[in-house]
């Protein structure tokens, strides 16, 4: 069983990355069991969004699938890949994998902007696939 700790009050992408150094490989559940007491309003599929994006942006790496005590889906455990700790997309995971879309309070304006001024659409495409959302 994992040491509980509550995190500091940072960005989740930062309470991640402190969670699975101090554990070494830690699961998106076991991570959101212990998040949940510093923000009660957290949801787990959130949390697993988070371990996504990190994932996709190469700072956390799968390590195993372990068998679920009660029977049902494998727990998929993750580690920080070494090199990438001080890595400043910690901070904005999301904004860092799609900074066209304006994750992060703004709510997709930077992305409808776009749109909405009558921006060529080649123009729009190269900026989708330049930013990897096709």
């Amino acid at each position: 069983m994992v040491e509980r700790v509550v995190p500091l009050p940072l960005g989740t992408g930062v309470a991640i990355r402190d969670f699975l150094l101090r554990v070494g490989v830690g699961s998106p559940y076991d991570f959101f069991r212990e998040f949940r007491e510093a923000k009660p309003t957290t949801s787990y599929g959130s949390i697993r969004r988070y371990f996504y994006v990190l994932r996709r942006l190469g700072l956390i790496e799968f390590v195993e699938s372990v068998p679920s005590e009660r029977g049902g889906f494998p727990k998929r455990t993750y580690r920080v890949v070494p090199g990438t700790e001080e890595d400043p997309r910690w901070d904005y995971p999301q904004i860092a994998l799609y900074p066209i879309s304006g994750f992060g309070g703004k709510g997709g304006k930077r992305y409808r902007r776009w749109v909405e001024k009558g921006r060529p659409k080649e123009e729009l495409q190269d900026l989708k696939r330049k930013y990897r959302l096709i």
